[in-house]
């Protein structure tokens, strides 16, 4: 067989093998596909340390929503490697491709598919981005709703402040920082002009130099060291972090160190990171696509900030500083990981004492239960190990206001280092008895109305907290969409409770906006509360839209069996009252509001003051619709609305 006839065979044959490579390793997204499970495409600019742990935990999150890869979605990975035309291809192949939605990492992603998905074509959501409204595509500051219809995402806030301050008490010195940054890049922009204002406050010169890509980075570090700089600070610049070793080399060589917003570059040189859980931000990145996955309308989503930080020391980068930078062991002690000659080690050391924790409860009821639930895993998340780090004690007060104050000067008294507060009843005994013992609230419709501050960020020196205002807009919505015609709802409503009487007040705001008549009544006790639904069930109205509150959700299955005896469909605020016969809820997740009030007690527990830790708004939501329910009041869900619910009960 000639030579030339043989090289074309072989040539052949690996083709062949080449090709049955291939398709083995996409059979299981070929059979996803063929199973008609959601695609999702997954853009990231460049692949950096960052950016790569966001990806993962964007992945993780879908994962945890009921997403997994090659199983119950087909993830498409693209990577620009930090290229913007590269980008730009990838944008256009992606929104003209065959996906169910778009996730993208990193400013420069959201804005150029944003840009390529003008028309709203695919559901896109966003994550470690550093400022969404700032990004040019048309999402609001001032209202977290004000967005395109089909983009949505979270918001990566960088503690600046926290970061230089950190920096200052290291070398209580300190005068003069340089920063070089890209100003073509918004994130970058925003955090510097952060990074400009604080410096102004704590007297420190801050000594800037701009670059247009990586190449010119060592350059610009160099000239400012030889303009003073005692210290370079990176923030959420990508041509900076994609060439941090051209800057931690002109650092070394003028016997300066690096600080950095980015948590993970303490690996490659730098002093301390004090910046975002980047696996967390994508995580809840990724639990955000799965709900939109789901049915769960983007427009209907707010895009907020994720508060999430991590603290990264490096002890070798003190050696051979020719200033006195010193790294304290209180400091050393809130570390997330520490790396030291021995290598890299995450928090494994317990906290300088165990804490003593009280965690008070008004009523036993599933919301409360799912927002403890959720406190726990916010402990265990923070890395805090029960029985080393902490002992907690729960109580419940069994909807007795006399009792709620016996268990907090009990506490008091028992020598509590934490209260941990479920309801707005147990808040305010905290705030009135706890004798500046630190306060952590959840479950908690308003911390303002209830006393602990004047905003979220002027509040009470020894309180913070997750508060969760209802979901009154996407509750009356649920309604109307029930009920085109509606005129008229009722609610009971408990005077003495301040979160009740808000959330009456907004609710009615919310219906009042579309129309809809409030008829509300009032009840001072569990004992007349079966009378005054019969009684509110008599009146010219179409539905009960019942607001939260704890003698209330105690005492919803008399409200509910009222409403089924007059044939009127109930809608209501709290998750567990779809088991005991609502029709539609749109609920907070109190478990979300558990866990990052696990968060924030872990924070003040390592040593920060809850003074300083402003108030965190919950704004996610379950829907959950009983079809049962409907059934008996003679009610058709749209099946819309059941297929974006995130639970369905009493499926025939």
């Amino acid at each position: 067989m000639p030579l030339f006839v043989r090289q074309m065979l072989l040539g052949l044959v690996l083709i062949v093998l080449a090709s049955s490579v291939l398709l083995l390793s996409d059979l299981d997204r070929r059979k996803v596909r063929l199973l008609g499970a959601p695609r999702v495409a997954l853009l990231q600019y460049a692949s950096q340390p960052a950016i790569d742990e966001s990806v993962k935990g964007m992945i993780d999150g879908l994962a945890e929503a009921g997403f997994i890869d090659g199983e119950s979605v087909a993830i498409q990975r693209y990577q620009a490697e930090g290229d913007i035309p590269t980008l730009n291809l990838i944008a256009r192949e992606i929104v003209g491709g065959a996906f169910d939605l778009i996730l993208t990492s990193t400013t420069p992603a959201l804005q150029v598919v944003a840009n390529a998905n003008q028309q709203g074509k695919l559901p896109h959501v966003f994550g470690l981005v550093g400022d969404p409204a700032g990004s040019g595509v048309g999402i609001s500051r001032e209202d977290p709703l004000d967005h395109p219809g089909h983009l949505v995402g979270l918001g990566t806030m960088m503690p600046v402040e926290e970061t230089f301050r950190l920096a200052r008490g290291l070398l209580p010195s300190l005068r003069a920082v340089g920063v070089v940054w890209n100003p073509g890049e918004a994130a970058s922009e925003a955090n510097t002009l952060v990074a400009r204002e604080i410096c102004r406050q704590l007297d420190i010169e801050l000594l800037e130099s701009n670059v247009t890509n990586s190449s010119e980075v060592y350059e610009a570090a160099s000239s400012l060291a030889s303009r003073g700089a005692e210290a370079f600070w990176v923030g959420p610049d990508i041509v900076v972090l994609g060439a941090l070793d051209s800057l931690v080399g002109p650092a070394r060589k003028a016997h300066i160190p690096v600080f950095t917003s980015i948590s993970g570059s303490a690996k490659r040189g730098a002093l301390f990171d004090l910046g975002p859980d980047y696996h967390e931000i994508g995580r809840q990145t990724g639990a955000l696509a799965g709900k939109i996955l789901a049915g769960t309308d983007p427009a209907t989503i707010p895009v907020r900030n994720t508060p999430t930080s991590k603290l990264w020391i490096n002890k070798t980068a003190l050696e051979d500083l020719r200033d006195a930078w010193k790294l304290p062991e209180d400091v050393l002690q809130k570390a997330d990981v520490v790396i030291d000659g021995t290598g890299v080690h995450e928090r494994a050391l317990p906290l300088s004492k165990t804490w003593k924790i009280n965690l008070l409860k008004y009523v036993e009821i599933e919301d409360s239960e799912e927002a403890e639930r959720g406190v726990l895993a916010g402990l265990e998340a923070a890395r805090l190990v029960e029985g080393r780090d902490y002992q907690l004690r729960g109580f419940s007060a069994n909807g007795d206001m006399a009792t709620v104050t016996g268990l907090v000067d009990a506490a008091v008294s028992s020598g509590a280092d934490l209260l941990i507060t479920l309801s707005t009843p147990t808040l305010q005994a905290a705030l009135s008895r706890s004798r500046g013992l630190p306060v952590v609230f959840t479950f908690v419709a308003d911390a303002v109305a209830a006393g602990a501050g004047r905003s979220d960020q002027d509040h009470l020196p020894n309180v913070t907290g997750v508060y969760s205002h209802g979901a009154y807009d996407e509750v009356i919505a649920a309604l109307r969409e029930c009920l085109p015609s509606a005129r008229a709802v009722g609610t009971l409503f408990v005077p003495a409770e301040v979160n009740t009487v808000y959330h009456k007040d907004m609710m009615v705001q919310a219906a009042n906006a579309v129309g809809i008549e409030v008829v509300a009544v009032a009840v001072t006790s569990s004992t007349e509360v079966t009378d005054a639904a019969m009684s509110l069930c008599s009146r010219r109205i179409d539905a009960l839209c019942q607001v939260g509150g704890n003698l209330l959700g105690s005492s919803f299955s008399a409200i509910s069996r009222a409403a089924r005896q007059a044939k009127l469909p109930v809608f209501a605020f709290l998750s567990a009252q779809a088991k005991q016969g609502a029709v539609v809820v749109v609920a907070r997740d109190y478990y979300d509001g558990g866990r990052e009030a696990g968060h924030l007690a872990a924070r003040v527990m390592r040593g920060e003051d809850p003074a300083s830790i402003p108030f965190q708004p919950l704004q996610t939501t379950r829907t959950i619709v009983n079809l049962k329910a409907a059934r008996d009041n003679g009610l058709t869900i749209p099946a819309t609305l059941i297929q974006r619910a995130d639970e369905v009960l009493g499926r025939q």
